[in-house]
């Protein structure tokens, strides 16, 4: 009996100490996002500042600015997708955070020396642009690792990290007239340095032995990439999911990132603050519809819940062609930034439930590829249309575009009645 009561009590030590390494993982997974996107919200805040308002960039060439800062991720996540698959996404993750330091410390050394110019602002976009293309897919892969049965809500609350953390790279970005391009490029590097010792404290990869082995000889590296996009065209749910964020990026991605400060510049007068408020009102709300998310425990039908809030996301935008009232213009984008919310926990958790393990990197990196491919088609075309028709109907480009191309994948795919795995 001893022996027995022994045996239990080395079981439930087992089970408190596995429970108490899980939650250390989640935390120190929760902080490397974090040192990852508070940077990433500087970097939003701080590249139209320096363009669009200090160095006076027209709408066509910021858009194709920030077409060719996104382009890296549309031709090196797939790479970035096998690489996380085939590499201890934990050392990736350190590499990257440290390359990730020379960026802005390059641009802050022009800015020292008073050598800015439009060609350094760009090569701060692409550069910035290439470390994500590896980092996304790295962490992605890694989320499975660290979020044990519950996989949807571990995507909500790696979201709610996502926004929350990037928010305050929205207000330190939104204090660079204040403080200084450099003191913000400097405290950008720092938040970098501090996120390698996050990665490190992340769990190793498990040895796959010669299983792992075998996939490294398999082909060549493209018929592998394939291989992800493949497996996520032949299944219907990962299908639609892929289809309706490749809408989100080309349409919704470039009225967030060029639609929106020029928005605030041309219709309100606004500066660095107003672009960093715009962004962080934006992430306040999809925060909110996360905090929802979370309460209600999620959602049963994902699919449903995904179409619906990219109708509402086109019904939110239509007052902006109205030029309405400041604070009704921030309304509008709270409301926009909480359907935004749920989209993206949706889309994701649709992906995380469907993916095999054995792909799932490279599969999530085809996901990402959706949204982040399609951002240089819309941020060039959004820079086209302000430049062409103004602000005011340039915003009916991404509503008409998103709810086409809603309408189009709910009558060809059964996405609303799929259920969620894990709910």
């Amino acid at each position: 009996m001893s022996s027995d009561h022994d045996r239990d009590h080395d079981s439930d030590h087992d089970s408190v100490q596995g429970r108490v390494h899980d939650g250390q993982s989640r935390g120190w997974y929760f902080t490397s996002i974090a040192s990852f996107m508070i940077p990433a919200g500087i970097q939003a805040v701080l590249l139209p500042h320096l363009l669009a308002i200090q160095l006076h960039q027209d709408a066509t060439r910021f858009g194709v600015t920030q077409m060719l800062g996104q382009l890296p991720l549309l031709i090196l996540l797939p790479i970035g997708g096998w690489l996380a698959d085939r590499r201890d996404s934990r050392q990736l993750l350190m590499g990257l955070q440290a390359g990730a330091i020379v960026v802005p410390l390059t641009l802050a050394w022009a800015l020292w020396q008073a050598r800015l110019n439009e060609s350094l602002v760009l090569l701060y976009a692409v550069s910035w642009g290439m470390i994500a293309a590896f980092a996304m897919p790295a962490r992605d892969g890694l989320l499975s690792r660290v979020a044990g049965s519950n996989v949807q809500r571990m995507v909500t609350l790696t979201m709610g990290v996502q926004f929350g953390t990037q928010i305050i790279g929205y207000g330190i970005g939104g204090l660079t007239e204040h403080s200084g391009p450099i003191a913000i490029l400097l405290a950008q590097c720092t938040v970098l340095l501090l996120g390698i010792h996050a990665a490190r404290q992340l769990p190793a990869a498990a040895s796959n032995g010669g299983a792992a082995q075998a996939a490294n000889r398999r082909g060549a590296i493209w018929s592998e990439l394939s291989g992800g996009l493949t497996l996520l065209l032949a299944n219907a749910p990962m299908r639609a999911a892929f289809l309706l964020t490749a809408g989100i990026g080309v349409f919704f991605v470039g009225t967030f990132v060029v639609l929106m400060p020029f928005a605030l510049r041309d219709l309100y007068d606004g500066r660095a603050q107003d672009i960093s408020l715009g962004f962080a009102v934006f992430s306040i709300g999809t925060l909110t519809s996360i905090a929802g998310l979370m309460r209600s425990g999620g959602v049963r039908y994902p699919g449903r819940a995904l179409v619906a809030v990219l109708y509402f996301g086109c019904a939110v935008l239509l007052p902006v062609a109205l030029a309405p009232p400041e604070w009704l213009f921030y309304v509008c984008i709270f409301c926009w930034g909480m359907g935004g919310g749920v989209a993206m926990t949706m889309a994701r958790t649709i992906m995380q439930e469907h993916a095999p393990a054995s792909h799932r990197a490279r599969v999530l990196a085809a996901f990402a590829l959706a949204n982040a491919g399609g951002a240089p088609i819309g941020s060039l075309l959004m820079g086209l249309a302000v430049a062409a028709a103004g602000v005011q109907l340039a915003v009916l480009l991404p509503i008409l575009g998103v709810a086409t191309v809603t309408t189009v994948v709910l009558v060809t795919h059964s996405i609303w009645q799929l259920q969620s795995t894990s709910k």
